[in-house]
């Protein structure tokens, strides 16, 4: 039942710290915890930052500006995550709204693979094209790059990943993260590079009357796309991330308005949960399983109609995934443990015929399983090529070690915390015993135990709507503001079943504590909550009403049937003390 061995409490609770019941001083806690101030997690304009003063913001600007003017075929090419496509669309709205001629390309993930390579160049050729704009790749487009430039067409890359060394020899790059870029903030996600280059564009293209109203109707795409990357919710991220969230919540596209219902999530605030894993999986599902020109279509469907037949295709791609996914998770498991993978520091697994669409899945989910870096690897193009995903751990920077074997693969990319690549199959074993032996090398014992991190223990009294308004304020959470874990002591289980078809746990508890049922029956009440635990609905054949537990979790509203309650929502649990 315990999934993380090692529980540690990031401060101890007494009596100067709310006991009077007061949610404020949680707040605090949750603030210091993050190393974080109340600046830090600013909202105002101010932290927004100038696009020029992003490297070649310039460059760029006046290319796609001349471009317009001289009515020059424009081709925006993209990616097929959610990162990729919204960044895409951003791109695309605004240009149609400027009258560009314009056009997009998505590479397939099973034909092309990530990026633009000389062959999605070929494509932009026969397309027409005279300038290139990449929306979340490009940074390690070196030789399509120079296919371009032979052709005499200009590329303009818009990318957020580390680049590799050198920089392709593209007209521009606007890429925060190039090491001569004095952009102040590094974490915007691609589709938050591609907005700050709207931005700039807007100055020469856009009246100054209609400017303001039409870039926060963009914010909704930009919402979607940095939650859905894992961007760090800091800095402008927040502020873009929070206003998109509102705009969300009432959009005006078609095809967020039928996305949102298909996946259930219209009948509350859209909150980066509700993007993390009810709209983002369903546009993922589309680059993942079949093309994600779907995706995009579905963003831009201009009428109700068209938009609800894409929804609910996304929808059923969404089902297959997760059935793709649960095998391939089974079938990597049942591999660690007949060959004993879990010896390494990292966990390097291989399969015929994994989709393509769900090896990152795979890999996470052996991460997360077994406290370590994970690779999950296919074989199914069929070609003598494996193509992996990998997901990281431990504080291991995976980007940096699939660079060290940059020698044994013909495609590669990532971040610290992720990273894709293809290599030709006879290099597979030398692969993975050089990513073992890295690993090896760079994670300790120490980091291999698993430790869940918990803000502080909340009070019985504490779990109440008042309580998730006053953290609501730290909000949108995410990467370097983590939504706030707390624990709650020696909870009895009232009630528990499966939900969503067995999928997930759900139970009643009464939160009051031993101590305070032992002051006398004359001054206990219980304290009935909700609790859910996302993909642990194994567990409701194991546990009995009157168990006793301490549970893991974060703190959330939960709206059902227009009743809105306090629902804690568990990310671990174990038995009670005593």
């Amino acid at each position: 039942m315990q999934k993380y061995p090692v529980w540690t409490l990031r401060h101890h609770r007494d009596s100067d710290s709310g006991a009077d019941g007061s949610s404020g001083p949680l707040v605090d806690v949750v603030l210091a915890n993050r190393g974080l101030t109340a600046d830090d997690i600013e909202d105002s304009p101010g932290v927004l930052q100038d696009p020029f003063t992003m490297k070649d913001m310039d460059r760029l600007t006046e290319r796609i500006v001349k471009a317009v003017r001289c009515g020059e075929r424009i081709v925006v090419f993209g990616d097929y995550d959610v990162d990729g496509v919204t960044s895409t669309a951003v791109f695309m709205d605004f240009l149609d709204r400027v009258g560009a001629d314009v056009v997009s390309i998505l590479p397939d993930r099973y034909r092309d693979g990530y990026g633009m390579k000389p062959a999605g160049v070929q494509r932009a050729v026969e397309a027409g094209a005279r300038v290139i704009v990449t929306a979340d790749n490009g940074i390690s487009s070196f030789k399509a790059v120079e296919t371009a430039n032979a052709a005499g067409i200009d590329v303009l890359v818009t990318d957020h990943h580390e680049p590799h060394g050198r920089l392709p020899d593209a007209s521009a790059v606007v890429n925060p993260n190039r090491p001569d870029c004095r952009y102040a903030f590094k974490g915007l996600a691609a589709v938050g590079v591609a907005f700050k280059a709207v931005q700039a564009l807007s100055d020469s293209l856009i009246d100054a009357s209609e400017r303001r109203s039409y870039l926060n109707s963009l914010l909704d795409l930009v919402a979607l796309g940095t939650v859905a990357d894992i961007a760090p919710m800091l800095g402008e991220n927040r502020l873009l991330t929070r206003r998109g969230m509102q705009i969300l919540d009432r959009t005006q596209r078609p095809g967020l308005q039928a996305l949102k219902a298909v996946a259930g999530a219209d009948t509350r605030p859209v909150d980066t949960t509700a993007i993390g894993f009810f709209l983002g999986p369903r546009i993922n599902s589309a680059g993942r399983l079949e093309s994600a020109d779907l995706a995009l279509d579905l963003l831009r469907a201009p009428e109700a109609g068209q938009a609800a037949r894409l929804a609910e295709r996304l929808n059923g791609l969404n089902r297959r995934r997760r059935e793709l996914e649960l095998v391939g998770v089974k079938q990597a498991g049942e591999q660690v443990e007949s060959l004993g993978l879990d010896k390494h520091r990292i966990l390097v697994a291989k399969g015929e015929s994994w989709h393509l669409g769900v090896v990152g899945l795979i890999a996470g989910r052996l991460a997360e399983q077994y406290g370590r870096p994970g690779i999950a690897c296919s074989e199914v193009r069929g070609d003598g090529s494996f193509t992996g995903s990998a997901r990281s751990g431990a504080g291991y920077n995976m980007a940096e070690a699939i660079f060290r074997c940059a020698d044994l693969l013909t495609e590669y990319g990532g971040h610290a915390d992720a990273g894709g690549f293809t290599g030709s199959l006879e290099n597979f074993e030398a692969f993975k015993t050089r990513m073992e032996a890295d690993a090896a090398e760079r994670i300790s014992d120490e980091d291999l135990r698993t430790r869940l991190e918990l803000d502080a223990t909340l009070r019985p009294e504490e779990i109440s709507l008042e309580t998730v308004a006053a953290l609501s304020a730290l909000s949108p959470f995410g990467s370097g503001n983590e939504a706030p874990l707390f624990m709650v002591q020696d909870c009895t289980v009232d009630r528990v079943t499966a939900v969503g078809k067995g999928a997930h746990l759900k139970m009643n508890l009464d939160t009051a504590s031993s101590a305070g049922r032992a002051d006398g029956a004359a001054r206990w009440r219980p304290r009935i909550c909700d609790a859910v635990w996302w993909g642990k609905g194994e567990l409701a054949g194991r546990l009995r009403r009157g168990d006793r537990v301490d549970v893991a979790c974060a703190i959330e509203s939960n709206t059902w049937n227009g009743r809105t309650q306090v629902q804690l929502v568990l990310e671990d649990m174990r038995p009670a003390a005593g």
